[in-house]
């Protein structure tokens, strides 16, 4: 196998791994909303949710990786940039709302 053929199946991988890892993020986190929505506050976990920021940092330097070293398309950064950002105004969001909620004495 070639340099050239080695650095295509490693690019293929990442975004592979890029897609997957977003994909997983983005539908958990409008479920979650979908949740809130609801008023199913009960159900949504704030550990999950920084995990779901976590997890969206690694594809973007998972993406950023890509872009560098192996010529990936720039459309990854963006979605992960998209999808980190989604998240993030969702943890934002939650913790805004439970700490209003327990300022004002509240449960959700």
């Amino acid at each position: 196998m070639t340099k050239t053929q080695i650095a295509k199946r490693r690019n293929r991988a990442l975004n592979i791994a890029v897609i997957v890892i977003d994909t997983i993020v983005s539908v958990r986190v409008l479920f979650n909303f979908a949740m809130t929505l609801n008023g199913n506050w009960d159900d949504v976990r704030l550990p999950a949710l920084m995990v779901f920021v976590s997890l969206s940092t690694v594809s973007l330097f998972l993406s950023l990786l890509n872009n560098i070293k192996y010529k990936g398309h720039p459309s990854y950064i963006l979605s992960s940039v998209c999808v980190l950002g989604l998240s993030a105004l969702f943890l934002i969001y939650v913790l805004l709302v439970v700490s209003f909620n327990g300022l004002i004495g509240l449960y959700i």
